[in-house]
């Protein structure tokens, strides 16, 4: 394994440990409209649908409202379909497949591998946010190859970056701190590199 997709595959480990995004499982409504928001990584609209045709019981949902599966009665027969074996692989798969680009558009910008993870985890934000942002921090004078300022950074700056507005200040702190403590207490599996 080289160390782009090592680091990949530390991300999405990260982004299912932690929860940040949601479970295998999770289904809510999407903040920019009508339709599901799924499972690990809140996959909607075209890259919903894409996740849901990987999957045989899921592939009834694909271009349905978010509305239209709650009042059919139908949300946790896609939660569970989200949640079967094929449902996880799936996610998996798929997740595999994002992390590839989020370490491949950090790399050049963050030595640090963990901070590399760190800023990975945010990505399923919206990884040209994350770029951007982390390119400005670097600019202004920020280390951020150093897991304290990242996680400061992230906690204090990204919602205003990513313009979401004051209600989602806590919640993306909330997402700072968690983010950081895993890191924290997790160790690389260097052993995996292609020497």
């Amino acid at each position: 394994m080289d160390l782009k997709h090592l680091l990949a595959k530390e991300i999405a480990d990260g982004i299912i440990a932690t929860g940040i995004e949601g479970r295998f499982n999770s289904v809510s409504c999407s903040t920019a409209g009508n339709y599901p928001s799924m499972g690990v990584s809140q996959w909607e609209g075209k890259r919903g649908d894409n996740l849901l045709s990987w999957i045989d019981a899921g592939r009834k949902f694909m271009g349905r409202s978010y509305t239209d599966i709650v009042d059919a009665g139908e949300l946790r027969e896609l939660q569970d379909a989200l949640n079967s074996p094929q449902g996880q692989h799936a996610q998996r798969e798929i997740l595999a497949s994002d992390c590839l680009e989020y370490a491949e558009k950090l790399m050049p910008l963050i030595a640090d591998s963990k901070c590399v993870i760190y800023a990975g985890i945010w990505c399923p934000t919206s990884t040209m946010v994350v770029e951007i942002f982390v390119k400005n921090r670097i600019k202004w004078g920020y280390n951020v190859n150093n897991l304290d300022v990242l996680r400061d950074v992230f906690r204090d700056q990204y919602w205003k970056a990513a313009d979401v507005g004051e209600k989602y200040q806590q919640g993306y702190a909330n997402r700072a701190e968690s983010t950081y403590q895993y890191l924290l207490n997790h160790d690389i599996d260097w052993s995996v590199l292609d020497v």
